[in-house]
């Protein structure tokens, strides 16, 4: 290779490129497409997300009309000018003078590029926010691969012409195929052949840079093309040597197998780096990177040869609302990732369907995948909209489906859980105690009570049985899941208790005042009455079931557990929701790591718990070690010194949370703690075991020996069974909420599960489970319209609070009249009932008329509000859409005019001045001639 030859030919065509002001027009149009591109759709406010992903989906086509410009006079404006026989009878081999052409060409790009991605970072850091450094230089690396492999393909077809025109027309139709194909579904019919072009388009490869993640594939991908295409570039250049000659068919047929054995070549490297990636996370959040414990199960999942290749279809809808773009990003990412690490074990599809496709109907009839109607707001306004955001795995004969991963849920975890649960074998088995907390469902005299989300939630990973404690519990669980135990009669709480003793692993929830469960009572509570409807209400019906002592499964754990205590606490992270009866209460107990006094509300140490921020406890009790217990006890969940108690007794009875007896102690209360070690011998056996005699010393001693069999009690003890409820499970879909006054942090989900799979000795979800990513937003615009926001929400406040004090109002008025008949003496018992059905009647109608127009006045006022915020929100957009236009082109622009007038002073150097046009006077000099000569006139 001839390194001076191929600089001067790099150094020719780039600078007569940039010597010339049509080069910068060039790039100016480029920088302006790419702004338009990267902040007009109306996705990229509406997503609210500091990235590029409205500018990658149109670069290929960007690229499709850039690129060609760029390449149509590499090598047709040589020939146009006859300046390729120059060129190549230069001192150089062909190959020196493709790349000297190659290396100019893209040169040129990069520095176009180099424009485009400083002017779209300065727009971002101006106004808008700050994107992820990594994500952002991720995208931009993957574009200039994309125009790198479409210089390629344009620099053929210029070698195919020497016209200008036909050139730009054969680069755009060459390249076509690169940018076209990501579309394939809309020309396609068949969605698997549609997948199957789409996988080979510049988009779908270029899909990994788009977020942040540099794969060894993608970049070879585009490395094969340019490496095809330039040999291709070579052998028409070449093609001088031997067209003419006898043997020219026989070389022309010698260089298509050439050309033929390298696709093959690359092809296959191609394929085989598909499934043994190499790939780097660029992004400053770690938006891509898989824990240390998914990327561990995929890799024994692919070590794994008894496990046939696992099929995931992921159904998204192109477009979806902003309050889930960072889920669906996520989805799409963790699969991407899971797919390449498993060296072909996973097969990914992304189907991005519409609602009413054919694809559509597919997926509901395959998999019972529907799109969903969630709550969106765009530009202030409320809507719904129906998405797509689900996925099915399939392995052999098992399917596990997730028809719709709610933006609450880690995407990770719904997606490394599914996969490992479809491809075991057998799964693990839970059993659910039977107690008064009805976690199953069923009919009941008040109607229908739906199966909890918390069995929902654990049927998705184990095999989850109910079990009954009427008979002895002889089965072993990988864990048993007892909420509220206190509600068991005698002979069933033994059965448990015996279950506990014989080193069955437990998840123990107790309550000494259950708020948000039907028909449960506290731990010292007698249960209430049978029969339930009216007749329980009342006090009716049979008497209560009478309860089991539940001291001695306290005895047997080595804990205490004051059944009539209820645990208070004077602090509440979340001011905004206010305080009292209708709002947060001392008794909603929160474990945070910001609260006072509390030295370690989490223990690091266990991994029920580490990494943890939050959990809310609803009016719970507290757990501690008793005294002289040999079992360990380890705290799990402990509140702050801000503390006390209130009894249970005096809850119920107290009108209202702000008349609570509080009894301020000052100490830390744990909530849940973990248990576990060998239990004590006598604890071992049953009541029944203790009370036999043996007549034979040596046979009492051997029989004892045997019996003396350590046993492991491993259990896990929580005061409070609301914390399982099917609120947080609520709370947790719904994720952060755009307008909502409060965003609840709650970790209760969380913590629920990781404690049965820690109980039953299962930590793959444990740490990936707790795992966030954070998503950049853009928060200059969020300050920008922060102002107006608060605005509108403070308005929307009064006209509720106005038209509540109205229709108070009138509804007073109304019960005064009431009054007035009901207390005037002078009528009689019949007389009042009548005039009251009158008044009731005439009144009402009215009272009820002008309670409708108020609530009407109401809701006008809101939408009124709602429709002003979308417009000052509109504005904001607008300016910053305006703005990232109008920038980005002033330094091209500026650069353009200084070539240009610097080109002309250069022209101009040495030239006579007779020679040129008005003898080189400025305009100023032929002004004032022009005025000398009318003054002498």
């Amino acid at each position: 290779m001839n390194w001076t030859v191929l600089h001067a030919i790099f150094r020719r065509d780039f600078v007569s490129y940039f010597s010339n002001p049509t080069g910068y027009v060039f790039i100016c149009v480029f920088v302006m497409l790419t702004s338009l591109a990267a902040f007009w759709p109306p996705e990229f406010f509406s997503n609210n997300l500091a990235n590029l992903d409205q500018l990658s989906k149109w670069m290929p086509f960007i690229l499709l009309a850039f690129i060609p410009a760029i390449t149509m006079s590499i090598w047709a404006e040589e020939r146009r000018q006859g300046t390729d026989e120059l060129l190549l009878t230069m001192p150089a081999t062909d190959f020196d003078v493709v790349m000297g052409k190659f290396k100019a060409g893209v040169a040129i790009f990069t520095v176009a590029l180099l424009f485009s991605m400083f002017s779209v970072f300065l727009v971002f850091r101006w106004g808008l926010g700050n994107p992820d450094g990594g994500l952002f230089l991720g995208s931009y690396l993957g574009y200039w691969f994309v125009g790198v492999a479409m210089l390629s393909v344009g620099m053929v077809a210029s070698f195919l012409t020497s016209n200008l025109t036909v050139g730009f027309i054969l680069g755009a139709i060459f390249n076509a195929p690169l940018a076209l194909f990501g579309a394939a579904d809309l020309i396609v019919k068949s969605p698997a052949l549609a997948q199957t072009i789409r996988q080979w388009s510049a988009s779908e490869q270029f899909a990994d840079f788009e977020r942040g993640v540099v794969s060894l594939s993608s970049v070879m991908y585009f490395v094969s093309i340019t490496a095809v295409m330039l040999y291709v570039c070579m052998v028409l250049i070449s093609k001088r040597h031997w067209a003419g000659r006898e043997d020219g068919e026989s070389k022309g047929g010698h260089y298509l197998l050439r050309t033929l054995s390298l696709l093959v070549v690359v092809g296959a490297l191609n394929v085989f780096l598909s499934n043994n990636d190499r790939r780097l996370d660029m992004t400053t959040e770690n938006l891509n990177s898989l824990s240390a414990k998914t990327r561990q199960l995929v890799k024994d999942l692919s070590a794994d040869d008894d496990v046939p290749p696992i099929q995931i279809d992921a159904y998204v809808s192109p477009q979806v609302p902003a309050e889930y773009a960072a889920q669906k990003r996520d989805l799409i990412s963790t699969l991407s990732e899971l797919s390449s690490l498993s060296g072909g074990k996973i097969r990914v599809t992304k189907h991005e369907i519409e609602n009413f496709s054919e694809e559509a109907t597919l997926a509901e009839k395959r998999f019972g995948i529907e799109a969903r109607s969630v709550a969106t707001k765009d530009r202030g306004s409320r809507t719904t909209q129906e998405i797509f955001l689900g996925a099915a795995f399939t392995c052999g004969l098992d399917k596990v489906v997730i028809p719709f991963i709610d933006k609450g849920v880690p995407a990770e975890y719904e997606v490394i859980r599914s996969i490992t649960t479809v491809a075991q074998e057998k799964r693990q088995r839970l059993g659910v105690l039977k107690t008064a907390a009805n976690l199953y469902g069923g009919f009941t005299m008040q109607g229908p009570i739906p199966k909890a989300r918390i069995v929902e939630e654990l049927e998705k990973q184990y095999d989850v049985v109910e079990v009954d404690p009427a008979n002895p519990i002889t089965e072993r669980f990988d864990v048993l899941l007892a909420v509220q135990p206190s509600s068991l009669g005698p002979a069933e709480l033994d059965n448990f208790v015996d279950a506990v003793r014989s080193g069955q692993p437990v998840a123990i929830f107790e309550d000494p005042a259950p708020q948000l469960w039907r028909d449960v009572v506290g731990t010292a509570e007698p249960n209430p009455p049978q029969g339930g409807g009216m007749m329980g209400m009342f006090g009716g019906g049979q008497p209560g079931a009478p309860k089991g002592d539940i001291n001695q499964l306290w005895k047997t754990l080595g804990v205490e557990v004051a059944g009539d205590e209820v645990i208070y606490q004077e602090f509440n992270p979340y001011p905004r929701a206010g305080s009292g009866p209708d709002a947060i209460t001392p008794a909603w107990v929160f474990v945070d790591e910001g609260e006072p006094g509390a030295e370690q509300p989490f223990n690091p140490d266990d991994a029920i718990v580490s990494g943890l921020r939050q959990l809310l406890f609803f009016y719970p009790g507290a757990v501690e070690q008793s005294d002289g217990s040999k079992l360990e006890f380890t705290p799990l969940a402990t509140t702050g010194n801000l503390t006390g108690y209130v009894p249970q007794s005096e809850l119920r009875r107290a009108q209202g949370n702000m008349a609570l007896p509080f009894r301020p102690t000052g100490s830390p209360y744990i909530m849940a703690a973990r248990v576990s070690g060998v239990a004590d011998d006598r604890e071992q056996l049953s009541l029944d075991e203790l009370d036999k005699k043996s007549d034979d010393d040596e046979e009492d001693q051997a029989d004892a020996a045997e019996k003396k069999e350590e046993v492991t009690i491993n259990a896990v003890v929580v005061s409070d069974i609301d914390a399982l409820s099917d609120v947080f499970f609520a709370i947790r879909e719904m994720g952060e909420e755009e307008d909502a006054i409060v965003q609840w942090n709650f970790q209760n989900v969380a913590f629920v599960l990781n404690t049965l799979d820690s109980l039953a000795g299962d930590d793959r979800f444990l740490e990936v489970r707790k795992r966030t990513r954070n998503h950049r937003i853009l928060e200059k615009i969020e300050e920008a319209t922060k102002k107006h926001r608060d605005l509108a929400a403070e308005n929307r406040e009064k006209f509720i609070e106005d038209a509540k004090a109205q229709i108070q109002g009138v509804q007073e008025e109304f019960s005064k009249k009431i009054a007035e008949i009901q207390t005037n003496t002078d009528l009689s018992a019949l007389e009042k009932r009548q005039r009251v059905e009158q008044a009731q009647v005439l009144y009402g109608r009215s009272t009820e008329v002008r309670v409708a127009k108020l609530q009407a006045e109401r809701d006008r006022q809101i939408r009124q509000s709602e429709r002003d915020l979308a417009a000052q929100v509109r504005g904001v957009q607008d300016f910053y859409k305006l703005s990232a236009v109008l920038v980005p082109p002033i330094l091209p622009i500026l650069l353009a005019m200084l070539v240009y007038f610097h080109r002309r002073e250069s022209e101009r150097e040495g030239v006579s001045k007779t020679r040129l046009r008005f003898g080189g006077k400025s305009v100023a000099e032929r002004r004032a001639e022009a005025a000398a000569a009318m003054q002498k006139k």
